[in-house]
């Protein structure tokens, strides 16, 4: 009996092991959360997991400090920029910031922060700048920033991917990085510095317009490592349109007529950044609802350089213009 007992006892034992073990081993499930109008969106976010994922669902958010992400490989998705908006008027500080990896931040303006509009910071550490590392921003707009601080509407650290954004009227540069990034598809207009700026090098800047800025079109360093600006429009921009790192292939230096210019940046259709990218729209996600154009057709075939607008206005018609006039007249007759 006593034998019989403590066999008993050890498969407990040995069960409330396993469970132990697997319950370490086991990671906890990242959550999804819904942020709309009214509800508190910095204590949400601030309070998010690794591996978390918060939608933004369209509103005019007032922040009333810093948004602060504070754990890793968190996502941040906007329903668009154009409906999710982060008025930072009242943060004392940053927009958005982040000292962790991974961060994306996807469909959302931030406007009116003293600071920076997204900032992905780092720390010394032992010696050792860390921190912020391997960003993702997409599809967002930033401007109005920075005039307190004198800082960027977006600065990202290194390996981070910035991709079809905006960035206009900010205090300092437009959008910038420590090393190591790449900046695709982006439009920098009129901001006190530069449009874009690379620290130490191995940057890669393709598809992009600089327009209007204080300083530089492209002051991308390439001190450490070497960088590239390909297949880029930098223009009106006192200093030097392209600095440190020259002109590469495909890049010119031209009027890119935009037709407003002042709160949107629309190409007119023979502008000569339409169709001047370095591949395919498709290549890139953006063809299918995208548009750089006033006419809003999809970014059809070689893409377009700059930022992209949504658009419901669908693919260029392959008939000629001709042949369309002649169907709408039979079928009036």
């Amino acid at each position: 009996m006593v034998f019989i007992m403590n066999k008993i006892k050890s498969i407990i034992i040995m069960s409330i092991l396993f469970a132990s073990i697997f319950m370490i081993l086991s990671p906890v499930s990242a959550a999804t959360y819904h942020v709309y109008q009214g509800d508190d969106i910095e204590v949400i976010i601030e309070a998010a997991s690794a591996g978390d994922t918060i939608y933004v669902h369209a509103g005019i958010y007032s922040t009333n400090g810093t948004i602060t992400v504070n754990a890793d490989n968190i996502s941040i998705i906007g329903d668009s920029p154009f409906n999710t908006i982060i008025d930072a008027t009242s943060s004392g500080g940053d927009g958005f910031c982040s000292l962790k990896k991974y961060i994306t931040i996807k469909n959302i303006t931030v406007r009116n922060a003293p600071g920076y509009g997204i900032l992905m910071d780092q720390e010394n550490v032992g010696g050792n700048w860390v921190g912020g590392e391997y960003a993702t921003i997409e599809n967002c707009i930033t401007h109005s920033n920075g005039f307190t601080d004198g800082a960027n509407g977006i600065l990202v650290t290194d390996y981070a991917t910035v991709k079809n954004c905006l960035s206009y009227n900010n205090g300092s540069d437009g959008i910038g990085d420590n090393s190591h990034s790449t900046f695709i598809n982006c439009t920098s207009v009129g901001n006190v510095y530069d449009g874009f700026y690379s620290d130490d090098g191995g940057t890669k800047v393709i598809n992009c317009i600089a327009v209007g800025n204080g300083d530089n079109g492209f002051d991308i360093e390439d001190e450490y490592d070497p960088s590239e600006v390909i297949y880029c429009n930098a223009w009106n921009n006192p200093w030097g349109n392209y600095d440190e790192t020259p002109a590469g292939t495909g890049s010119i230096s031209v009027d890119p007529k935009f037709v407003d210019g002042i709160d949107t940046f629309y190409l007119s259709p023979n502008s000569p950044c339409v169709d001047k990218g370095s591949t395919s729209s498709a290549a890139l996600g953006l063809y299918q609802g995208f548009t750089t154009r006033t006419d809003g057709i999809w970014d059809k075939g070689t893409v377009d350089m700059g930022f992209h607008y949504a658009s419901s206005r669908g693919p260029p018609s392959s008939l000629p213009v001709d042949k369309i006039l002649k169907i709408l007249k039979e079928n009036q007759e």
